[in-house]
């Protein structure tokens, strides 16, 4: 049996708790001609904070796609730097050259010593 461990943003929070407030039709208040002015002021004021929330989750989009390119082209650089310092510590490697230790190197392959 596979268990995953969740991290901290695949956990549930309270976030996740929220429901459509108008799905519940019971109320305390008396059903009456003026009630609907209220329903129709709630249900406004509900869609102008969610067309608001959209409009920050697009910015915000657009902020985190800046930065992962940001990030995707600092690793970019990075991995040339060390592979350009990798290359200059072992040197090129050089088919059938042979190391004190008797042993033939083969051609790619990176020998550390510790």
């Amino acid at each position: 049996m596979k268990t995953s461990i969740k991290t901290l943003q695949e956990i549930s929070g309270l976030h996740d708790l929220r429901t459509y407030t108008g799905a519940v039709r019971k109320s305390g208040k008396p059903d009456l001609p003026t009630t609907a002015i209220l329903d129709l002021y709630m249900r406004r004021n509900e869609r102008d904070r969610l067309v608001k929330e959209l409009k920050r989750l697009r910015r915000r989009r657009i902020q985190l796609k800046g930065r992962l390119r940001e990030v995707e082209k600092e690793m970019t650089k990075l991995l040339e730097k060390a592979t350009k310092t990798a290359v200059k510590l072992r040197g090129t490697a050089v088919k059938g050259r042979v190391n004190p230790s008797g042993r033939s190197e083969r051609k790619g392959k990176m020998v550390l010593g510790y």
